[in-house]
């Protein structure tokens, strides 16, 4: 009979313990999904790139940062929104890389990564910064929609469809590494948690993909330990045509494009060269 009353004390605990970690996960998970890096170690200026930093304004007093990195080539445009973690700082290779491509750059940091100003990012913010981006693309430095090539990686992959949905059409989008949802990602690493019902921040690429208008590249290292690469062929499935999948051998999360840069271009060039006023 003892047993009995430690058997209860034991599912006690343990619902406790699952109550907290459910209670962490709904508070938390801004702080769990942004890792800004306020410190930008490293300019475009270090690989010889000629760049501008560039002030864009959000209101209420808040900014974000971003670098233009100019080009001859003004037929398309390319719009950077890099992932969850760092800052641009931390994308000077892939900037460089895409550079190659001959077109102009526009690289930004959401509110509270690097020198950009504001409160702690959430999702509904970030997709602001985004618009705010196409924003000045368009209306400071004139540049027409459909010249635009908004490019993300991972988390940046959720913004650039967002950003498609409410400005496009741009020229082309391109998703590197991308993931379904926040809900299918929060699965991989809370399997005992309900994580549909406790997320609030869901970047739900799968639902909105199939709406997108533009071209669609979706690029993809097979040997990606954060982001499987069935996600991207998930996506790849949901997505209207045109439409093109880069499923890259041995590459992982941060290096898809660079391993893939020659057929990357290839299909980036060929897009652009289809928008081009």
């Amino acid at each position: 009979m003892r047993a009995i009353p430690i058997l209860s004390s034991i599912v006690g605990v343990a619902a406790l313990c699952y109550i907290a970690a459910c209670m962490y996960l709904w508070h938390a998970q801004r702080q769990l999904i942004f890792i800004p890096d306020a410190r930008v170690d490293v300019t475009p200026s270090a690989v010889g790139l000629q760049f501008v930093q560039v002030t864009i304004p959000l209101g209420e007093g808040s900014a974000i940062t971003a670098w233009w990195l100019p080009s001859a080539d003004t037929s398309a445009v390319v719009l950077y929104l890099h992932g969850n973690d760092g800052n641009i700082g931390r994308e000077l290779h892939r900037l460089q890389l895409l550079h190659g491509l001959g077109f102009p750059i526009l690289a930004i940091d959401y509110r509270g990564y690097g020198q950009s100003s504001g409160p702690f990012p959430s999702e509904a913010q970030v997709y602001e910064d985004a618009v705010s981006a196409w924003t000045f693309l368009v209306h400071v430095q004139g540049i027409e929609p459909r010249r635009i090539i908004i490019y993300g990686h991972s988390l940046g992959a959720a913004l650039a469809v967002e950003l498609e949905l409410r400005r496009g059409p741009a020229c082309a989008v391109v998703l590197d590494s991308a993931f379904t949802s926040m809900t299918d990602m929060a699965r991989r690493e809370y399997r005992w948690i309900p994580v549909n019902v406790l997320l609030h921040q869901h970047f739900d690429v799968l639902l909105k993909i199939g709406r997108l208008k533009a071209p669609i590249v979706l690029v993809h290292g097979r040997a990606d330990r954060e982001v499987p690469f069935e996600m991207s062929e998930r996506l790849y499935a949901a997505a209207q045509a045109p439409k093109r999948l880069l499923l890259i051998d041995g590459a992982g999360h941060e290096d898809a494009m660079e391993k893939a840069f020659e057929p990357l271009q290839r299909a980036i060039g060929e897009l652009a060269h289809g928008c081009a006023p």
